[in-house]
């Protein structure tokens, strides 16, 4: 059942990559058509972790709603850790005085804490939610299908540059 669904997992992430990456003598993905492919990945996802859970129904209303809350915390910042290294790099090409750069390095640092911070909380946040052992299957399903994404994202890459090479 794992490689199965691993195997489904490569091929929403191909689809995904494929969608936002058109190639030299395709026709550009359609607006919207990279988003599905990404959103089809987070329904696997979802699907995936009620399953390793075992999430009851309630569980699962509960969990998913203060996971997307979490989620829009954590997008938002890092937006704005984007936004600030975005700077550096200006501030680099511009050949910015050292306290100039110093100063976004601080802004940088508090994100990550920040990060960091709301990490902390939302995986607190899950105790009234789910048990000690569930929150421990969460934490190592995150980290299990973090790899399995990047696994299947190289190897869509590879069998990318394979196709291109004459």
């Amino acid at each position: 059942m794992k490689r199965f669904g691993t195997l489904i997992l490569a091929s929403l992430v191909v689809s995904a990559f494929a969608l936002s990456q058109p190639g030299q003598t395709e026709q550009p993905a359609a607006p919207g058509q990279s988003e599905r492919g990404w959103e089809r990945v987070e329904q696997l996802r979802k699907v995936r972790l009620i399953e390793m859970l075992d999430l009851k129904e309630e569980q699962s209303v509960r969990f998913f709603a203060r996971h997307k809350e979490h989620d829009a915390a954590r997008r938002e910042l890092m937006k704005k850790k984007e936004e600030a290294l975005d700077k550096i790099e200006r501030l680099l090409r511009n050949r910015a005085d050292a306290s100039e750069l110093t100063a976004v390095f601080a802004d940088v640092e508090a994100l990550e804490g920040q990060l960091l911070a709301e990490r902390r909380k939302f995986l607190e946040s899950l105790q009234d939610i789910l048990s000690v052992e569930q929150r421990a299957r969460f934490i190592l399903f995150e980290r299990r299908f973090e790899r399995e994404l990047r696994d299947a994202f190289r190897e869509s890459q590879r069998r990318r540059h394979r196709a291109e090479e004459p």
